[in-house]
């Protein structure tokens, strides 16, 4: 009986990491734009397919370049990439644009479901 409940919890947990994951993460500017501080993005990653999205501001980012360890989260688009500390759950966001680059710092909180 031990045995069989052994097995179910490790197969609902083998299930459950294979699931995509959704971040709620807030971004705070660091470079003092008004109206951007503590701008919200949802970033939703799925380890196995090794694919990473993020949604926010209007936008929506697929990132092609993914990097997904035990230890950080990363990924990078035409114009944007990010950084996610798995530990801490911090997040750096970078955007660029032909003469500059703009880094937003934050941090992310894990979700109940992916959007």
């Amino acid at each position: 009986m031990i045995v069989g409940a052994l097995a179910t919890v490790m197969v609902w947990n083998a299930a459950a990491a294979a699931a995509p994951q959704q971040l709620d993460c807030v971004l705070t500017d660091t470079e003092g734009k008004r109206g951007s501080e503590n701008r919200p993005i949802v970033v939703v990653f799925d380890e196995d397919a090794k694919t990473v999205t993020a949604k926010g501001g209007g936008n929506n980012y697929s990132f092609s370049k993914v990097s997904i360890s035990n230890v950080s989260i990363n990924g990078a688009a035409d114009s944007v990439s990010l950084g996610l500390d798995r530990s801490s759950l911090g997040i750096v966001w970078q955007q660029y644009e032909a003469d500059k680059v703009s880094t937003e710092f934050g941090q992310c909180d894990t979700a109940q479901s992916p959007a």
